[in-house]
């Protein structure tokens, strides 16, 4: 399920509620899906959070978290969520730079059937990244070239997105043994 939630213009704390609005609304559109796939259902949550991966929204009314054994139980009646992007917190590299401020605004969250390694599912997850090649960044903080806005004088013809690109792979298993 591909995301772009409301901006943190205004503030973090000012903006937080809005975005907790759209994790309690996605939350009722994830149960709906465990309803009619069950319990199984493989679901990839992606792209622009405009949180981190600690921060309200996504941990306490997504139930994303950072804990593989607590998303793979059997004994929480929660449905969690696994948040592959944890790994970069203490990187020098994320995805996007505001001033100085180093975030994950961007994730992958996958549910419980696509961590488990005994899933049915005809493929196993392999690698997550941020891609960072030297023309989308610029500076000691590696921050983002930016389009800007064309109607601005900010607006850079060589400028890509104020956030880098995140990839996951997926390889197939092997089903003959």
């Amino acid at each position: 399920m591909l995301n772009h939630w409301p901006s943190r213009s205004g503030g973090e704390l000012t903006s937080e509620p809005f975005r907790i609005m759209v994790a309690e609304n996605l939350s009722y559109w994830i149960e709906r899906i465990y309803e009619e796939q069950g319990k199984d259902a493989s679901i990839v949550l992606m792209r622009d959070f405009n949180d981190n991966p600690y921060n309200k929204s996504i941990t306490e009314y997504l139930l994303s978290i950072n804990n593989k054994a607590l998303v793979k139980s059997n004994r929480v009646g929660l449905k969690y969520f696994y948040n592959v992007m944890h790994r970069f917190l203490d990187a020098q590299i994320r995805a996007f730079v505001f001033g100085n401020e180093y975030n994950i605004l961007d994730q992958f969250m996958i549910s419980k059937s696509i961590l488990s390694e005994k899933t049915s599912l005809p493929f196993k997850l392999s690698t997550v990244s941020i891609i960072d090649y030297p023309e989308l960044t610029s500076g000691s903080y590696k921050k983002q070239v930016k389009f800007g806005r064309s109607n601005s004088s900010t607006f850079n013809l060589n400028g890509y997105s104020d956030h880098l690109p995140i990839k996951i792979i997926r390889i197939e298993k092997d089903l003959t043994s």
